[in-house]
């Protein structure tokens, strides 16, 4: 029996042995395509992670483990050493050692964070596994808030530039860094909180919106009484205005009316109508932007629908139209989705029970085909197209989960079947305007949709242009194409001073299909540590608890999960100080010392009445 096992260890130490001598052969044929002037010790890693993985057998695998031996899995940091300590154990007599790049787990360890010290900034005496968190405008005017969410955790804030603008994001960075230096004063904070800006990228979202059904309602928020609490306000048209009015965030709706009346107005004054329901309401002119565009407050919740009379003392003005912003549908299985290529067609488009809407990016759509999939919202719209014309494309809405969806204006399309990447550039004109901005306020800038090291290689040319070749990029994989040139990816971001990834998982799992997210994300970080590159963990993190308040029970091992990350992000919603909070604390357990953590464990999972002395 031993010399039957002896006969095995050497039949497996063999396989080994010419598995390593063509790893090393493949690596120095390959390392010719990527030179490197530095980090080459992770260039040969990776290749040869890449190399064992395709090659490495699972009956192999079986076979190391069933020897007491650790295989691939868990040493992707340091896959030529592990593999020479497995020789080593098995006692091949022919081996010797490479000249290849090597990398022990100690060194592969303090690699990975002394990179993730230069891009996400230094971590917390209580964790490493830094926090990133979406902020939008609303926080500008919550300075305590922002100081919450600082002190209970958060060392990165993130601002999406596919909203609002330069001024906002400017007022934003500002109050992170007014909010820092409050906390300085009271001894409360030491560190820098970085700036993370992410480029919109080529992203399809709803653009306009048309659906023919009425009345609107323009709701009033209420307190627990049922007693408003704040009015709405709007825009009120004397014509059909020939764009939407500027961004604004207490805006909510666009008001078209008609008179041949000779009308002034000014602020103060009040129009009444009877809404849809029979009920008396007021609109109040609170700004006169234009002669003919004024900004008004509604103090009740209305039904509002064309041909409503609004009554001024001296005129009366008929309503043409109304649309709420963001101008918004509700769909369901069945409904019919036509989405045109231009303005143009929308506005000349027949009335039918189709909701119509137009596109930020139309020339996405050169490639859809009917059978096509199509999902809005980050999948939670699922529909397949049915028609392509020269004017629209049509999908049939197939699910939408248990209730009517709302869609909006701003809302994300996917069209996971129709090669996007082969009509549009990760890099768009839109975020090209943005870099001087960002190269001046951001640590970090996040490239969306990337697919090629192309697309790294011109952002990073962009930025020296801008005098920012130091800033560090995040490619953010969310694509198809991503994932297959994941390691070329990363071979290019290697030459540069400072690159980290993100798993953006929204798009992501629309790309590769739900049932296959698990498997892919584990994937890319292994890729990701084969590399010594730190990673973001995003999208959907604690969703639950930042939205409702209340996380589900899936939301917290998948915290556990992320914290296989250098950064997990959480995005924005009414309970973020809270969401923030039980972050971190699952990332200090997580990361706690060992002895530590199993008494913690200890604790909820003593066993009873098993060993009796």
């Amino acid at each position: 029996m031993n010399e039957f096992t002896n006969n095995e260890r050497i039949l497996l130490g063999n396989m080994l042995f010419n598995i390593y001598q063509s790893m090393v052969e493949s690596i120095e044929r390959t390392r010719t395509q990527f030179p490197l002037l530095c980090h080459e010790e992770s260039r040969d890693n990776l290749l040869a992670y890449l190399y064992v993985k395709e090659i490495m057998s699972a009956d192999l695998i079986q076979a190391i483990e069933d020897e007491g031996l650790s295989s691939i899995y868990g040493h992707e940091s340091h896959i030529i050493s592990n593999l020479e300590l497995l020789l080593r154990h098995l006692q091949v007599a022919a081996f010797q050692g490479t000249d290849a790049k090597k990398i022990t787990r100690q060194q592969a360890q303090r690699l990975v964070a002394e990179r993730a010290r230069t891009v996400l900034g230094e971590g917390r005496h209580s964790r490493q596994t830094r926090i990133m968190v979406t902020l939008d405008e609303q926080l500008i005017n919550e300075p305590e808030t922002i100081e919450q969410l600082l002190l209970y955790g958060m060392d990165i804030a993130r601002i999406n530039c596919a909203h609002n603008s330069p001024e906002i994001w400017e007022k934003i960075i500002e109050s992170v860094r007014q909010a820092e230096g409050r906390l300085q004063e009271k001894q409360q904070w030491e560190k820098r909180c970085y700036i993370y800006m992410d480029l919109p990228g080529p992203k399809i979202r709803i653009h306009n919106i048309v659906f023919n059904v009425h009345p609107v309602k323009l709701s009033v928020r209420k307190d627990e009484y049922g007693q408003p609490i704040q009015p709405v306000t709007g825009f009120l048209y004397l014509h059909t205005p020939s764009c939407l009015p500027p961004e604004q965030s207490d805006v909510s709706f666009v008001l078209e009316a008609a008179t041949n009346e000779n009308v002034r107005l000014v602020s103060g004054d009040e129009l009444s109508f009877i809404d849809a329901r029979g009920r008396k309401r007021r609109l109040k002119v609170i700004d006169v932007i234009t002669p003919s565009c004024f900004k008004v407050e509604l103090s009740n919740t209305a039904y509002i629908q064309e041909g409503t009379w609004f009554k001024h003392k001296r005129f009366s003005l008929l309503l043409q139209s109304v649309a709420p912003i963001p101008m918004k549908a509700f769909v369901k299985k069945g409904t019919r989705l036509q989405i045109y290529f231009d303005q143009a067609h929308l506005e000349a488009a027949k009335t039918d029970d189709a909701v119509k809407l137009t596109t930020t990016l139309p020339k996405a759509l050169r490639n859809v085909r009917v059978g096509h999939r199509l999902y809005l919202d980050d999948g939670k719209i699922f529909a397949r197209i049915q028609n392509v014309t020269s004017k629209y494309i049509e999908a049939k809405v197939i699910s939408t989960g248990r209730k009517t969806k709302t869609i909006k204006q701003g809302i994300g399309i996917n069209l996971p079947d129709s090669l996007i990447h082969l009509t549009v550039s990760s890099l768009t004109e839109r975020d090209l305007k943005y870099i001087p901005f960002i190269s001046k306020h951001a640590d970090m800038i996040g490239l969306s949709f990337v697919h090629v090291p192309h697309d790294v290689e011109k952002l990073h040319h962009a930025l020296t242009e801008h005098g920012a070749p130091h800033l560090t990029i995040i490619a953010k994989i969310e694509t198809r194409a991503a994932l297959h040139n994941l390691a070329r990816i990363l071979l290019e971001g290697l030459k540069l001073p400072s690159f980290g990834v993100m798993i953006a998982r929204g798009d992501l799992a629309i790309e590769v299909g739900f049932e296959n997210m698990s498997v892919v994300q584990h994937e890319i970080l292994a890729l990701c540590q084969a590399a010594h590159l730190p990673v973001i963990w995003a999208t959907q993190v604690l969703e639950n608890l930042a939205k409702k308040g209340m996380p589900a029970r899936s939301e917290i091992s998948d915290v556990s999960l992320g914290q296989k990350a250098q950064c997990v992000m959480l995005n924005k919603g009414p309970y973020i100080v809270e969401a923030v909070k039980m972050l971190a604390n699952v990332l200090e357990r997580e990361e706690a010392h060992p002895q530590k953590r199993a008494k913690a464990i200890a604790r909820y999972m003593d066993q009873h009445g098993v060993f009796r002395y």
